[in-house]
């Protein structure tokens, strides 16, 4: 009998699946013997398509959940790829690469995904409205999570007497980061204004498109893209160095703009779809709600992971200038949404200054 795709598969799920596949072949065939650019580059492919894949099968939750658990677990499971990825960079060394991507990834979906995201739904909706409670609530604790990863920072470099104590500051920092997480996760998951699944399972029948994968092939692609992140990690972190000395960037700029974006494809891809659908509400719970998770899951969980690896100490010490680019980052995105409504002007805004930072780190 001739092959049948299932209903609840297009052609694009299919073609991701087999560009995964193609892509990890490769990758293991540059890192086996190809040149140092040649193995970053195929290994960065990789990660790439494979955390399409990842953040595919996290948009299929769409018709199951609300808005606000959306943009938590999407969040959550786009830091997997920056989470493999940190630990094998700290097994081997590369602190600063791991840093830049703590703060590149904030700064990748406050600015890159949300001015994509903006931009395309701008230009099809002209304006589009989202919910100002819950925006309300994400911009304060965007300000004061941020102010909470800053501050080991700031007491080095003001040499306060707390600033001899950079390991401790790092790891209470982290802690608090962590009790702040659980403590409001069940708060941001009963957020106001949220579509319930019914309205929003009835409207993607009404728009023709294809019925959701069953919870079972959700978590199999899931768990199945996470095992090939690992693998790819490896390859990309073993790479890394030679083919940054080899091209000529610095270990900053790599961090805060390839792992970074590399590692939010999952979040991104699927914000610029809502946006460009209208529903702003849950690209922003998805881009916001990922800057979140950096500071109040990723950047304490590498910080006390180190010691157990044997990467020895990561702390929150991060360089005046990156701490400069997460204060403007989030600023500007404050000022951009505290109206309740986003267009396409605005996005450019955000993808404007993303462009600067680019450049102000692409020369070191």
């Amino acid at each position: 009998m001739p092959y049948r795709r299932p209903a609840c598969l297009v052609p694009l799920d299919l073609w991701l699946w087999a560009a995964a596949l193609a892509m990890l072949a490769v990758g293991g065939a540059a890192h086996a013997s190809g040149g140092p650019v040649a193995g970053f580059t195929a290994a960065l492919a990789a990660v790439a398509v494979t955390s399409a894949v990842m953040g595919r099968a996290v948009d299929q939750l769409g018709g199951r959940l609300r808005p606000a658990v959306i943009g938590t677990f999407q969040a959550v499971i786009g830091n997997v790829p920056e989470l493999i990825i940190g630990v094998m960079a700290l097994q081997q060394g590369l602190y600063l690469v791991v840093q830049a991507a703590v703060i590149g990834s904030t700064l990748n979906l406050l600015l890159l995904g949300n001015g994509l995201a903006f931009v395309v739904g701008g230009l099809r909706h002209r304006t589009l409205p989202i919910e100002p409670d819950r925006t309300q609530i994400t911009r304060v604790a965007l300000v004061m999570l941020i102010t909470i990863l800053m501050a080991p920072a700031l007491a080095v470099m003001l040499r306060t007497p707390a600033g001899e104590h950079a390991s401790a500051l790092s790891y209470v920092s982290a802690a608090a980061l962590l009790l702040v997480f659980a403590i409001s996760l069940p708060t941001r998951l009963r957020a106001n204004g949220d579509m319930s699944p019914p309205e929003q399972r009835s409207r993607e029948t009404e728009t023709g498109q294809a019925p959701p994968w069953p919870l079972w092939l959700v978590l199999a692609v899931l768990a199945a893209s996470g095992l090939l992140i690992g693998v790819e990690a490896d390859w990309f972190t073993d790479s890394l160095e030679p083919a940054v000395d080899a091209v000529g960037m610095t270990t900053a700029f790599v961090g805060l703009f390839i792992v970074s974006t590399v590692g939010n494809l999952s979040q991104i891809g699927p914000a610029v779809q809502l946006a460009w659908r209208g529903d702003a509400d849950t690209a922003t719970a998805i881009t916001m709600e990922g800057s979140l998770q950096v500071a109040l899951l990723l950047a304490p969980l590498l910080t006390l992971l180190a010691p157990l690896v044997g990467a020895g100490s990561f702390t929150l010490i991060f360089p005046p200038m990156m701490i400069v680019a997460t204060i403007a980052a989030v600023i500007l995105v404050v000022f951009v949404t505290i109206d309740g409504k986003v267009n396409a002007v605005e996005g450019a805004m955000l993808l404007a200054l993303y462009a600067v930072l680019g450049s102000l780190f692409w020369w070191g």
